[in-house]
């Protein structure tokens, strides 16, 4: 949780997490689903910026590895297997 990465990783998820609320927010408002002012609006987008925050902080706990995800990033698996390609002058069914 000391790490430059880490706090890199919990902002850049807060930050989409304020986008999406905001869109959210904003969607509702205009098709009449939530009738609130700006006020409400960026409280509401305040609060999970704070939440997305806490849980990256929290992802430290199980995850000690400077991230601020809860899930292990893998090492990516080999070439996917080739597939048998018929040569030329013979057929794929002989």
């Amino acid at each position: 949780m000391r790490t430059r990465k880490f706090w890199k990783d919990a902002f850049e998820r807060a930050f989409r997490t304020v986008v999406q609320v905001a869109i959210a927010t904003l969607a509702a408002r205009q098709t009449g689903l939530l009738e609130t002012d700006w006020l409400a609006a960026l409280s509401t987008v305040g609060m999970a910026a704070v939440l997305s925050l806490l849980g990256s902080v929290l992802s430290q706990l199980p995850n000690p590895d400077g991230s601020a995800s809860f899930v292990e990033v893998c090492a990516p698996a080999g070439p996917p297997a080739s597939t048998p390609v018929a040569q030329s002058g013979t057929s794929a069914r002989s």
